[in-house]
């Protein structure tokens, strides 16, 4: 025990030395406390800026800067033309001054808050947060926005992880009513980092708070789908629609959702509210396969005809083709695939399915011919010979 006493007594004699305590805080200087040169320095810079003469202004303080930067430097003049840098659009210069400055004086908090905002302005993030973080602490009236920037500038430079306990403090409210700006700072934080515990307590935290927000639901919709969470997303952009009206690229994309946590009639409802009459070939197709994927082969049919009007491509007569071939409708189907044939002669589904379709209807000549041009295919050699064989016994039993 006495040789730890003695430890800790040593290290506070090295950080402090002995009767540091004692010793009065020198009080951090004002503008009163400059002298004569430097006020008049200070009053002639306002002048210009008062006339406009931002330039004039700047070289006033410089000159004074210079030639008092080995003696008495003072860090309210370097503070003083950081600020006025900043306007002229000398950021880098004003970035050296202000470091200077909280150099000179570390207590200075609007030193410090320039500093940060000028590093965040040129993209020196990691600075930006640790000076913004600074000058909060040291601000005599705390304005919870500048811890926010702070944790944006520290996500921004790379560590994400690092800002969400700041991001979670500010939106549990110990720094004043919570922003929804903040929720949504916190969530991209989370998703960054890649922490979907945290994630997922934001979002729900966020829509306690924000439920009647639309925007709330939107930034739910896009954590979901970020995650990978198809179902969470879906319900948060249904939502959205109920709060403001969804476009169609956002109807689109509710369609897609509905698609892929297997809820194909509703992903056809909202790819047709997306569409409308301006569908492209590609829309009509999703349309389309989402009515079949939900057993809905007259709806199918009508997308699929007036697509097939508009844009008459390839994949449009194959979906049709299908409907038909679902429907036993052998006739129309043949025709279908006839027009995929015509359109890309190479491709051998097209061939298989006429071949299909005429064995289907009793005509084996035109299907054998149809099949044997299928076999050509690697792909559908197999299926093709079956059908062939079955064309010709078919053939062989016409008396």
């Amino acid at each position: 025990m006495i040789r730890i006493l003695t430890v800790f007594a040593a290290v506070l004699m090295v950080a402090g030395g002995v009767g540091a305590a004692d010793e009065p805080v020198k009080p951090m200087g004002t503008i009163d406390d400059l002298p004569r040169d430097a006020r008049l320095a200070l009053y002639e810079a306002q002048q210009f800026m008062e006339q406009g003469k931002l330039d004039k202004s700047v070289d006033v303080l410089q000159k004074y800067v210079d030639g008092h930067a080995k003696q008495d430097d003072r860090f309210l003049m370097r503070y003083h033309l950081a600020s006025v840098l900043v306007q002229v659009d000398r950021r880098e210069d004003a970035l050296e001054q202000y470091e200077r400055a909280v150099a000179l004086e570390p207590r200075h908090a609007p030193s410090w808050l320039g500093l940060g905002e000028t590093a965040y302005g040129l993209g020196k993030y990691a600075r930006a947060a640790e000076a913004l973080t600074r000058g909060y602490g040291l601000m005599d009236e705390k304005r919870p926005d500048v811890l926010y920037y702070a944790a944006a500038a520290q996500v921004l430079a790379g560590d994400a992880a690092g800002a969400i306990p700041v991001l979670e403090e500010l939106t549990a409210g110990t720094h004043g009513e919570p922003k929804f700006e903040w929720y949504r700072g916190l969530v991209s934080a989370c998703l960054q980092a890649q922490d979907r515990e945290h994630g997922q307590g934001a979002v729900s935290a966020m829509l306690s708070r924000y439920g009647t927000n639309p925007d709330a639901w939107h930034l739910a919709f896009q954590y979901g789908a970020s995650v990978g969470d198809y179902r969470q997303a879906a319900i948060a952009l249904t939502i959205t629609g109920y709060l403001r009206p969804l476009s169609e690229s956002e109807l689109m994309q509710l369609g897609d959702l509905y698609a892929a946590i297997k809820a194909p009639a509703a992903a056809a409802g909202y790819y047709k509210a997306a569409t409308g009459e301006t569908a492209t070939a590609s829309e009509v197709e999703r349309i389309a396969s989402a009515y079949l994927a939900s057993y809905q082969p007259d709806s199918a049919l009508t997308v699929l005809e007036a697509g097939i009007r508009t844009e008459p491509t390839f994949r449009l007569w194959s979906l049709l083709g299908d409907l038909h071939v679902m429907e036993k409708r052998f006739e129309p189907a043949y025709n279908a695939f006839l027009e995929c044939s015509r359109l890309s002669p190479e491709e051998p589904r097209p061939r298989l399915m006429m071949g299909y379709c005429a064995l289907e209807l009793g005509r084996y000549d035109d299907a054998i011919d149809h099949l044997a041009a299928a076999a050509e295919s690697e792909d559908y050699a197999e299926r093709a010979q079956l059908l062939i064989r079955r064309a010709q016994q078919l053939a062989h039993a016409v008396p």
